[in-house]
């Protein structure tokens, strides 16, 4: 079995961030032995988050201060949280060859993804370490459903991506979108894949969630990550029409709860999971949060994101699911998605299919010589 050394994005505090990290390492570890680079990018370290506060050109240096020191205890919360779950479920390893430079072992396989790994935007420029800068261009080096998070990027951007990429053994992103930006660098091998938390043994989350009680009374659950009074509105009138309750992921405790929703605060990603495992219905602006109401076949009311919706709407339409997204200029009152059946069994076809094509394609890297 080979070691395969995995670079993919593990530092923030984002529930689908960690948990594809877990997916990733379920989906290798049939064809060697997963190793998750440590790396904490300058921006999510205890310094970088400080200074994103501090460096506020919208306020001034008092209210800066003051705004950090409100947030802190929940930043300390939020690095808890997904930090010992990350320490918990992935073997480490130091991230110093991969910043500056070898050793590096000729024997191993290394991998890139999956998430926004390639996103120039939120890495804050190309990142060494999601790009495998230093691993020796002879070395077998692939991705795993990375993402450019964007339906296209600069002229710029290619220009210094494509002589990155060229190195790699064989590549592989998560939306159809991602392959024509390799297309358009001139990189013809590129092939889609889903999000691994798509493409792992199903069980896996049942396994995770397995000792979190589970909810016993039924409700629609809000997982939101752009504040949005049109779902908070719909999420409430769905419950009434279904006498049931509204539960919603708050991330922070200082922020006040909509009026008519439980809050959950600050779940770690286990009892996350259960919250999608347990919900009646789930209303959602969010990539994972589809992908898991998926997962448990659980009806989703989806509405858009103001950024990055490429994803959202590459992996509905994958499933054949694309009537479940609200239209930004719909009446709350004449949703009726909520009611539409969905053929779950379109939808299992469909997963077996995406996940075939994710073992063939890691089954022919493993064999490819570097």
């Amino acid at each position: 079995m080979n070691n395969i050394y995995v670079s993919t994005i593990i530092d923030s505090y984002n529930y689908g961030t960690v948990l594809q990290a877990v997916a990733t390492r379920d989906v290798l570890s049939e064809y060697g032995k997963p190793y998750f680079i440590d790396y904490c990018r300058p921006d999510w370290t205890s310094i970088g988050l400080r200074q994103i506060y501090l460096r506020d050109k919208h306020h001034n240096p008092a209210i800066n201060l003051l705004r950090y020191c409100v947030a802190f205890p929940n930043l300390r919360k939020n690095k808890y949280i997904f930090r010992s779950f990350v320490e918990r479920q992935l073997d480490l390893v130091d991230s110093t060859p991969y910043l500056e430079g070898g050793p590096f072992d000729a024997n191993a396989i290394y991998c890139v993804g999956s998430d926004q790994t390639w996103n120039e935007e939120l890495n804050k420029g190309i990142d060494p370490v999601y790009t495998l800068m230093h691993v020796p261009q002879y070395m077998k080096k692939f991705s795993f459903s990375a993402s450019f998070g964007r339906p296209s990027i600069p002229d710029r951007e290619a220009t210094m991506m494509k002589p990155l990429l060229e190195q790699f053994t064989a590549i592989s992103v998560r939306e159809s979108s991602s392959v024509k930006i390799l297309n358009d660098m001139g990189i013809k091998t590129g092939v889609a894949l889903k999000d691994p938390v798509l493409l792992c043994r199903p069980q896996l989350w049942h396994e995770l969630s397995e000792n979190v009680a589970e909810m016993s009374q039924s409700y629609v659950l809000i997982y939101m990550l752009n504040e949005n009074p049109r779902m908070v509105e719909y999420a409430r009138l769905l419950a009434s029409s279904e006498r049931i309750t509204v539960r919603i992921i708050r991330f922070n405790r200082t922020k006040p709860v909509p009026s008519g929703c439980e809050p959950i605060y600050q779940p770690s990603p286990e009892q996350w999971v259960a919250c999608f495992r347990d919900a009646k219905y789930i209303v959602t602006d969010s990539f994972h949060g589809t992908c898991f109401s998926i997962l448990f076949q659980k009806p989703m009311i989806v509405f858009n994101p103001p950024r990055y919706s490429i994803r959202l709407s590459d992996v509905l339409k994958d499933f054949g699911l694309t009537e479940r997204r609200v239209a930004d200029d719909e009446s709350i009152s004449k949703i009726s998605i909520a009611s539409d059946p969905i053929d779950w069994n379109h939808v299992n076809n469909a997963m077996s299919v995406f996940q075939t094509q994710a073992r063939n394609f890691l089954k022919s890297v493993i064999n490819i010589e570097p």
